[in-house]
């Protein structure tokens, strides 16, 4: 047993001195060849340049990062840019179009298409969270598969590991379009990394000196706590007008002086390689010259002007600037969000419940100055599907209140009724309003408006538009 146990340390050893003699000379240089006195020094060493990237891409899905290809393409190959991608999950729950792999298997086929697709555009450092491809518009169930403070714990620990400058992700706020919730998940976990990772009290022992670092043995992990400067949104919404004012956009029709052709066209090669999501029908019109024709939905996007959201900045740049604008190559010191605060209600109110009143408090938090003016209140319905409308009436005062509620809905919808309601003091109540959708799509907006009161008193007015759809519509 003694020798069997000696026999594999030997095969460990000389494993780990085979990696050590693959390392780049820079980093074997700054570990040094000899083993200093106390080990604990060896925490001082810089961090490892072999990870260090100037942007952080956090996305939902493998193939997510096509929202940003065109941009990347043009920072990465003439820019010189360092970049690494984050997929908060590896698209477990989707469709397959070329083979017979689901479920868990499909991850694996969409984590290889994955790496093989970004490494089209020279990324290698690619990282996969814990989270499940889930079938939702509410990101609050994404959250809640992913193991939220797990994977805030892990992109927390990536962040540190990378040290970026910028971070790109999806818009955390709920819109039309292709409103997926595990898109709006990444850009809540990127949202709160970008806050979290240089607080040395977050996640403490990830930045914690390692014991005993020449000893194979569990202990902390001595990374550095780190503040990225900048943080920008994208999104794939209905309507682009959004984006109008909103942040910096990038030409996808330029020509790389380095590559020679087109940023678009770079972003759909890089795209081809998920051939389970449709990428082989994006290859197939590059090689035939339609991709303009041919390419379908995502050579749109690739071939689209690349669109951002200014989220924050930390660094002096105006919303319209350019994502490098301003930033200090050497890093910031750490800056504190406010938080959340509520509010100190005085009389009693109607409010939009989850998610959307999620998103309200996460932007306050982080402080996203921007993001509540940029949707409205929003939703996509399928045509034959149920409208819900959740709604929080807070009573602050001493007494209970009985509240009435009165809802505004366009003609073809058919309201489910509601009774009054009693709320007592002190509380909130959580209530919904439903309605059934036509079963033809309407054309425009579907405009609603929940109205409550109580003892002849308004306590408010939720307004939301709706957008009906016949085609693929995630449930509410």
């Amino acid at each position: 047993m003694q020798r069997s146990v000696r026999a594999r340390l030997r095969l460990f050893l000389m494993g780990a001195a085979s990696m050590a003699l693959l390392l780049p000379n820079a980093v074997r240089a700054q570990q040094g060849s000899a083993q200093p006195a106390d080990s604990y020094t060896w925490n001082n060493r810089p961090p490892d340049p072999r990870f260090k990237a100037d942007i952080l891409v956090v996305v939902a899905h493998p193939d997510d990062e096509v929202m940003a290809g065109a941009y990347l393409a043009r920072e990465i190959f003439d820019h010189h840019m360092r970049v690494a991608v984050v997929f908060q999950n590896p698209g477990d729950g989707g469709v397959n179009e070329v083979g017979p792999e689901q479920g868990v298997s499909l991850g694996v086929v969409r984590q290889l298409e994955g790496r093989r697709a970004v490494a089209t555009l020279g990324i290698t450092n690619v990282f996969f969270l814990n989270g499940h491809d889930t079938y939702s518009q509410n990101p609050l169930t994404s959250l809640e598969h992913c193991g939220h403070g797990g994977c805030l714990d892990q992109l927390v620990r990536i962040v540190r590991l990378t040290r970026p400058t910028v971070i790109l992700t999806w818009l955390p706020d709920f819109t039309t379009g292709e409103n997926h919730s595990d898109h709006q998940a990444s850009g809540v976990l990127a949202t709160e990394a970008f806050d979290l990772a240089g607080d040395p009290t977050a996640f403490s022992e990830q930045v914690s000196p390692a014991i005993s670092p020449n000893q194979p043995q569990q202990m902390t992990e001595g990374l550095r706590p780190w503040q990225p400067e900048k943080l920008y949104y994208f999104y794939n919404p209905t309507h682009d007008d959004i984006f109008e004012g909103r942040g910096p956009q990038y030409s996808s029709s330029e020509i790389s002086p380095s590559k020679n052709v087109s940023y678009g066209m770079l972003a759909a090669q890089e795209n081809a390689p998920h051939a389970s999501q449709g990428g082989f029908r994006v290859q197939q019109a590059i090689d035939n010259h339609t991709l303009e024709a041919n390419g379908g939905a995502i050579a749109k996007l690739a071939l689209g002007p690349v669109r951002f959201i200014l989220g924050k900045t930390l660094v002096p740049s105006g919303i319209t600037d350019d994502v490098f604008a301003g930033v200090l190559p050497d890093g910031i010191d750490y800056v504190r969000p406010s938080g959340y605060v509520a509010a100190n209600l005085s009389q009693p109110a109607l409010v939009i419940g989850d998610p959307w009143r999620f998103y309200q408090r996460l932007w306050q938090a982080h402080d996203l100055k921007q993001l509540p003016s940029v949707v409205p209140l929003e939703l996509t319905v399928h045509t034959e599907g149920i409208l819900s409308i959740p709604l929080v009436i807070e009573n602050p005062l001493d007494h209970s209140i009985d509240v009435t509620l009165s809802t505004q809905a366009p003609d073809g919808w058919k309201l489910h009724p509601i009774a009054p309601v009693s709320v007592d003091p002190h509380s909130e109540y959580i209530v919904r309003v439903q309605a059934d959708a036509p079963q033809t799509k309407l054309p425009g907006w579907q405009q609603f408006a929940v109205t409550g009161t109580a003892g002849g008193q308004s306590l408010g007015s939720v307004p939301l538009r709706v957008e009906l759809s016949s085609g693929w519509v995630a449930p509410q």
